[in-house]
């Protein structure tokens, strides 16, 4: 993929010329894993019963977690889809207006949200009901005022870690005070959570969210990764820097140099300033920075340390920035090439990957009930 020069070299001091190319480093492309298999024939089979698909993806980079085999499951049954952005409280703002083109061309809704604030949740959950009187008025007017007689069902689904259970757990409790209890008890958490990916290792039962017309209900599921041959290496390398996969599976070092190349070029030298008086593209010079200042022995530790604040949003609590003031999105940066690109095209890429999808039995095989069959068959898509 080739970069354009135009979207750089404005974010470049004279002094500094980031790097253009990143190496060819012989990293594994996917963590495709036979518990997700199942997660996708769980899903087709609820698809029938399901008004509504909502598919979380990491605002930090917009397009290494868009998920196609989502597309896929949408169009099957033709079901309609909310694409949900979380970490927000971690994303550059200047993606948003690339946002707003990208999903205006496919016709695709999308929002933006802290899936772990309760004004995310409460913003998520009116435009949930609003989609459901709209779905009532267009499929049977004469239910506008009691409902559907199962409800409005919904699944929540996306890449591993990327907040689907945080979001399950913030709209029960936002819906909880006007669902009918009958002890008084307070809310406990309906789907687990945790700072890594795979927690989730099967699809939740239906969580009822909402009263309103007979109820909105939730399905939660596995996060769902891609196939080694609907992957590639910076896909794999921005997943890793968003923990959408095991951190171990790429070397700490090669992550650590990905967002130092990506932070140069979007001119966020700031962002490691306190390691090193200068920009550097070299990732020894940054790492030996970091072993200085925080006490480290080795690379690895320090590597691990750095991706690891970035990862979990350390460096915005904290403020890993010296000289000037905080500015909205001086602290965060993208995790991924695309959105810095002027030749990037969302909608010709959503195709192209649909086109990798085609011929592949993953969703019509039954009887997948012991894990070896899980991986027989995730195997052939490898």
């Amino acid at each position: 993929m080739q970069l354009s020069y135009s979207r750089v070299i404005k974010r470049c001091q004279s002094s500094f010329v980031p790097r253009m190319v990143f190496p060819d480093f012989n990293i594994p492309t996917t963590d495709f894993k036979g518990h997700q298999m199942k997660a996708i024939q769980r899903s087709q089979n609820l698809l029938p019963q399901l008004n509504l698909l909502v598919e979380l993806r990491d605002s930090r980079a917009p397009i290494a977690t868009r998920n196609l085999i989502f597309d896929y499951l949408s169009m099957e049954k033709k079901v309609e889809r909310l694409v949900v952005y979380t970490k927000t409280d971690q994303y550059d703002p200047v993606i948003k207006d690339s946002l707003d083109k990208w999903h205006k061309e496919v016709g695709e809704d999308y929002i933006m949200i802290d899936a772990r604030s309760k004004k995310g949740s409460e913003d998520l959950l009116h435009i949930l009901k609003w989609k459901y009187d709209q779905f009532i008025i267009k499929e049977d007017p004469a239910k506008k005022a009691v409902g559907l007689p199962l409800g409005y069902r919904i699944l929540i689904g996306g890449m591993p870690n990327v907040g689907k259970s945080t979001l399950v757990n913030s709209l029960r409790f936002t819906g909880y005070n006007k669902l009918t209890s009958l002890d008084g008890s307070k809310p406990k958490k309906v789907a687990k959570t945790g700072g890594q990916a795979g927690v989730t290792r099967s699809t939740s039962e239906c969580i009822r969210i909402s009263d309103h017309k007979g109820g909105i209900f939730l399905y939660d599921t596995p996060g769902i990764s891609l196939p080694g041959k609907a992957m590639s290496k910076q896909r794999m390398l921005s997943l890793s820097l968003c923990g959408c996969v095991k951190s171990n599976l790429v070397d700490p070092v090669i992550q650590a140099d990905y967002l130092l190349y990506l932070l140069n070029l979007q001119g966020k030298f700031q962002m490691y300033s306190r390691y090193t008086n200068r920009p550097t593209n070299n990732i020894d010079v940054l790492l030996n920075g970091i072993r200085r200042k925080v006490g480290m022995t080795n690379e690895n530790a320090a590597a691990i340390y750095w991706t690891d604040a970035w990862r979990q949003g350390r460096i915005l609590k904290s403020g890993f920035k010296s000289g000037s003031k905080k500015t909205n999105g001086s602290l965060s940066a993208l995790f991924e090439l695309e959105p810095l690109l002027d030749t990037f095209q969302y909608k010709k890429t959503m195709e192209e990957e649909l086109e990798i999808l085609k011929g592949w039995d993953i969703l019509s095989r039954p009887n997948f009930n012991k894990k070896e069959k899980h991986l027989s068959k995730a195997n052939k898509l490898f």
